[in-house]
C-alpha cells in the first residue's frame, strides 16, 4: 500500500497539471490576500485593525475551500481511477494479491496526502492571521480538520462516479453532487422567507456543506446542535461517517467485480 501511496505522490508531484494548479491556488489566495485586505482597510473607518484582520480572513478561507473544490478535488482522483482502468493496471491487479481494499485505501491516503500538501503550501498566508491578531489558531486548525474530511468524502464520491458509472462523466456528476452539497446548503436560509422550510431541515442541510461550516468557525459561531456539540464537530463527524460507509461500498463492490471477473 505504501507504494501506491508513493506511486500516487509521485503523480501529483512530476505532473504539470498539479504542479500549475498549486501555483494558480497560491497565486489566486495571495492577490485575493491583497485585494481583500485593500478593501477592508479602506471601508473600515475607524474599526479596530483586529476587526479588519478577522474580516479579511473571513473572506479568504471560504475562497481556498473554493478553489481547492474547483480545481483539485474530486478531479485527481478521478483522473487517477481514469488512468488505471484505461491502462494494464486494472487487469493485473485481478491477477495478483494486493485486492482492491488496499488499492483504494492507498490511492485515498495519496489523494489526501497530496491535499495536505497543497494546504501546506498556503500556511505562511494564514500564519499572518495569527501574528496580526485575526483568526485564532484553535480557529485555523478545526478549518483544517473540516477541509480535510470534507474532501475525503469528496474524493470518495469522485472515485464511486468513476468506478460504477460512466467514466467520460464522471466529472460532471461528482461536481454536481459535491457543487449541491457544498452551496445549496449556504443558500437555503436566505430561501426560507419564500418557502416554509422547517429550522430543523434547515440545520441538517448546514451539516452537509464543509464551506458552511467554514463560514460558521470564521465568524465566531459557536451555535450548538441539539444542544449538545459545536456545529463543526457534528460536520466532522457525518462525513467520517460518510467516508467510512463509501469506502466500505467501494471495497465490497470492486471485490465483487474481481470475483466475477475471476469466476468467468
Amino acid at each position: 500500500m505504501i507504494a501506491l501511496m508513493l506511486k500516487e505522490l509521485h503523480c501529483y508531484t512530476r505532473q504539470a497539471t498539479y504542479r500549475r494548479t498549486q501555483f494558480i491556488i497560491l497565486c489566486t489566495l495571495a492577490f485575493g490576500l491583497f485585494a481583500i485586505a485593500f478593501e477592508q482597510f479602506a471601508l473600515s473607518r475607524g474599526r479596530p485593525q483586529i476587526l479588519v484582520g478577522e474580516s479579511i480572513y473571513a473572506h479568504l478561507i471560504p475562497l481556498f475551500f473554493c478553489l481547492l473544490l474547483g480545481l483539485t478535488i474530486p478531479l485527481q482522483a478521478i483522473a487517477s481511477f481514469r488512468i488505471e482502468r484505461h491502462g494494464s493496471n486494472w487487469d493485473l491487479l485481478n491477477l495478483t494479491p494486493i485486492g482492491y481494499r488496499k488499492l483504494l485505501l492507498g490511492k485515498l491516503m495519496g489523494a489526501i496526502l497530496g491535499l495536505l500538501w497543497c494546504i501546506g503550501l498556503t500556511i505562511p498566508l494564514f500564519v499572518i492571521s495569527v501574528y496580526t491578531g485575526g483568526l485564532k489558531i484553535y480557529q485555523l486548525l478545526q478549518c483544517g480538520l473540516v477541509f480535510v474530511v470534507g474532501f475525503t468524502a469528496f474524493i470518495l464520491i469522485g472515485i464511486c462516479f468513476t468506478v460504477f458509472g460512466q467514466p467520460n462523466r464522471a466529472n460532471a456528476r461528482s461536481y454536481a453532487v459535491v457543487l449541491s452539497l457544498s452551496f445549496i446548503p449556504l443558500i437555503a436560509p436566505a430561501l426560507a422567507p419564500l418557502v416554509s422550510v422547517p429550522t430543523v431541515l434547515l440545520e441538517l442541510l448546514r451539516l452537509l456543506s464543509p464551506l458552511c461550516i467554514l463560514v460558521a468557525i470564521v465568524t465566531a459561531d459557536t451555535h450548538f446542535v441539539f444542544g449538545i456539540a459545536p456545529i463543526w464537530v457534528w460536520t466532522v463527524v457525518y462525513h467520517i461517517i460518510l467516508s467510512a460507509t463509501l469506502f466500505v461500498i467501494l471495497s465490497w463492490q470492486l471485490e465483487k467485480h474481481a470475483l466475477s471477473l475471476q469466476s468467468h
